[in-house]
């Protein structure tokens, strides 16, 4: 989660008035309090693990005592999926503070401790002097950042604290299959709860907004739908050069899978 500010604030920053007048009428709750007090239902943290980490394992597999960088904690399902199959070097970050509180409630039950930052990733390279071999920005997350000068200067920061050969995990849902009118939600991948409904109200090519519902609580995310090939062109720009890509976790190219991951080696 990339929010730094009161939510509603941090859409209107980063959408045209003229964009932002479109959902208007659309009565959102923007509120990441409510959001963040439902997201573990709807992530499903032992599901959501029995998939993620061990593709994420597979990936660093080669690399000794891994140091790893978790851009985007959430709701904590990745970092302490990790920490549990034995990742001792592992730094979270997250600058939502409900989110925060959740994550803390949510390793206090797994026994598990975790070191936690809140850098804004766009002033990384001001603030992190660590170098990692694994950078992870997962569940969707770049999504949130709608101009493209912050798209590179976060993706250009996840490279420069990279060791050489390091890796950036990062991960987008299939945004062409929203804007045809093509969504599904699965709960097979990333977002595996089955308590909690979520759809999209509202779809163009410059913003998508995600509705979720659970018992009697209703919250929006207003989120950058990446067109075909435009993250992995990101990528490219940035420096990555070796690249490799799963549909779903898999290796076969996939048009209606719900989820791209990159693994972008530096």
């Amino acid at each position: 989660m990339m929010i730094l500010m009161n939510y509603s604030n941090y859409v209107k920053s980063q959408v045209s008035k003229k964009d932002f007048k479109k959902i208007k009428f659309l009565n959102l709750n923007l509120d990441t309090k409510i959001l963040a007090s439902f997201w573990p239902e709807f992530v499903n943290f032992k599901k959501r693990s029995s998939k993620e980490v061990p593709f994420i394992l597979k990936e660093i597999k080669n690399i000794n005592k891994p140091i790893v960088f978790d851009s985007t904690l959430g709701s904590g399902a990745t970092s302490i999926g990790l920490k549990k199959k034995g990742i001792k070097n592992l730094y979270s970050n997250e600058v939502d503070s409900y989110y925060i509180k959740i994550t803390k409630e949510e390793a206090k039950r797994n026994k598990i401790s975790l070191k936690i930052t809140s850098y804004d990733w766009r002033e990384l390279d001001n603030k992190i002097k660590i170098r990692f071999d694994v950078v992870l920005c997962l569940g969707n997350s770049l999504t949130y950042l709608f101009k493209k000068k912050d798209q590179l200067k976060t993706l250009t920061n996840f490279r420069n604290i990279l060791k050489d050969n390091g890796k950036l995990i990062i991960d987008e849902r299939n945004y062409p299959t929203i804007i045809d009118g093509r969504y599904k939600h699965s709960m097979k991948y990333i977002y595996c709860g089955n308590k909690v409904s979520a759809e999209p109200i509202f779809a163009n090519n410059k913003m998508v907004v995600m509705e979720y519902k659970y018992k009697n609580q209703k919250a929006h995310l207003v989120i950058y739908p990446f067109k075909k090939g435009e993250l992995i062109g990101l990528l490219k720009e940035v420096g990555f050069k070796k690249i490799k890509v799963y549909w779903d976790y898999k290796n076969k190219e996939n048009p209606n899978c719900e989820f791209i991951t990159y693994v972008a080696e530096k």
